[in-house]
């Protein structure tokens, strides 16, 4: 802070969000996953499918996962916590808590998207002055040109989502992303989101899934396993085409793929 009370490090990471980044010349792809309480067999079943290698991903977790430890530690994807703010959360019953839960699932978490989206200034607050996160996804857009990370009154670097598979579905655009080619091309943050039992069941429509969900307990849910999968996926398009369609078009690109942390990194030392 100066003598003239001007917040001069304020004033650098505005400058620093002003660019000029790579993601003003051409697209940039970054591949993030909502665990959203997944179980076991279904966060295996969607790993084993996807180049871990390749894709840099983080991934938003929920609750402990042996699967996730072991990819984490073998330094295949990054995590992020998941935190759910909501009324009868598992997380906690105040925002303290529900951060303070997930932290134990990923204690070197530096970025965060809260389930359902939830943010409001009391959580961005305490995940910055307290917890020390660095940067936020919480911004859910569908095939936005020109995304570019901003700064939140926080200080927290939000970083919109350009695609998340469950928006897609529900917006009905298809189950191919060959219409839509000319935005995952043009310049901007291609951040890209999708779920594991999306992946798992190769979800075609957001009924269908919700059908398999509603047929369930929470705790059955939480322990669907293989044999399950087997019995009730999708065998046509769905989901998991999509992404996958996305992953071979960044390929096909050359494009840069970032992690969240490197899209951060970039950002305040442009």
């Amino acid at each position: 802070m100066s003598n003239n009370g001007i917040d001069n490090a304020m004033v650098d990471l505005l400058a620093s969000a002003a660019g000029p980044h790579i993601w003003d010349e051409q697209p940039v792809f970054c591949f993030t996953s909502d665990i959203d309480w997944a179980s076991e067999a279904v966060i295996e079943h969607y790993f084993q499918r996807l180049p871990l290698d390749l894709l840099k991903l983080t991934v938003f977790v929920t609750h402990k996962s042996d699967v996730i430890e072991c990819e984490f530690l073998a330094g295949r994807l990054q995590r992020g916590i998941h935190p759910n703010f909501l009324p009868g959360s598992s997380h906690g019953d105040t925002f303290r808590e529900v951060i303070e839960t997930c932290m134990t699932f990923a204690p070197e978490a530096t970025c965060t998207r809260s389930h359902r989206a939830f943010d409001v200034t009391d959580t961005a607050h305490l995940l910055r002055n307290e917890f020390h996160f660095k940067c936020c996804s919480n911004t859910i857009t569908t095939l936005t040109p020109r995304i570019t990370p901003y700064w939140l009154e926080s200080k927290l670097l939000q970083i919109p989502v350009f695609f998340e598979e469950g928006s897609f579905l529900y917006n009905k655009l298809g189950l191919s992303i060959q219409p839509y080619r000319k935005y995952f091309t043009a310049p901007g943050l291609k951040v890209i989101s999708f779920h594991p039992i999306n992946m798992a069941f190769n979800t075609p429509e957001i009924a269908w899934m919700r059908q398999i969900k509603d047929s369930l307990t929470r705790e059955e849910f939480n322990h669907i396993d293989a044999e399950m999968i087997e019995q009730r996926r999708n065998r046509e398009r769905g989901a998991f085409d999509l992404v996958t369609e996305i992953i071979d078009l960044a390929q096909q690109l050359g494009a840069p793929i970032l992690t969240l942390d490197e899209i951060y990194n970039e950002t305040i030392n442009r």
